[in-house]
């Protein structure tokens, strides 16, 4: 395989009528692998998926590709970085709601919406299983998770002390469950199974109010 020219700092290089700066088409260059590596995740795995058939992917030299990327580790941070970057956005404005149980539902369905429409439930429910066997693997996830897991703590810590609600379990345990449950609904992906959001929101606004029972006074009326 022939690898693109290299260019010299502040050389511009014309692509598809525009001109990229050496910046922009390294960017442009590591969101081809990234891509790629996905496609190869998706189709065979994260351990059947070798770094040569991410290059055929993405029609790379390795020496090309290696200049971007060391290792599948290394993609993979890559891949779960920029979906963190998204999703954290969205659950910072859906979690500010005053109400901690409306807030919680719309973060849960917006973040199910987001890997739905991204498509990208099979390629994450395939790095979460490899997380399980590869421990830098397990880290990246982590790490991309905590964001999310703090705002969410905080904003549960917060409506226990205001006794917006009284959860039967202590903050870590409820915590942690509602990150796994979260977690699952995304990863199953049951809108490509045909149920709906609107029925999705209704069975994940019945599980927050069971789990952090809100308090009469914090209660809104039956529709």
């Amino acid at each position: 395989m022939e690898d693109l020219p290299r260019l010299d700092v502040g050389q511009t290089d014309l692509l598809d009528g525009q001109f990229l700066s050496r910046s922009e088409r390294r960017d442009q260059q590591a969101q081809r692998i990234l891509e790629a590596a996905k496609a190869c995740f998706v189709r065979s795995g994260f351990q059947g998926a070798s770094m040569q058939q991410i290059c055929a992917e993405a029609g790379m030299s390795p020496g090309a590709l290696y200049r971007y990327f060391p290792s599948k580790e290394a993609i993979v941070e890559a891949i779960c970085e920029a979906d963190r970057q998204q999703d954290t956005e969205c659950f910072i404005s859906l979690l500010e709601n005053p109400s901690v149980v409306d807030g919680l539902v719309g973060a849960a369905v917006a973040h199910m919406r987001h890997v739905h429409d991204s498509g990208n439930a099979r390629l994450f429910a395939e790095i979460r299983a490899e997380s399980m066997r590869n421990e830098a693997i397990r880290e990246t996830c982590n790490r991309c998770k905590a964001p999310v897991h703090e705002l969410i703590g905080s904003q549960l810590q917060g409506a226990i002390e205001r006794g917006e609600i009284d959860p039967q379990v202590d903050l870590g345990t409820l915590l942690a469950s509602i990150m796994a449950i979260g977690e699952g609904l995304a990863l199953n992906d049951l809108p490509a199974l045909g149920v709906s959001f609107d029925k999705l929101e209704i069975v994940i606004r019945a599980m927050v109010v069971g789990m952090l029972r809100p308090t009469q006074a914090h209660t809104a009326p039956a529709a």
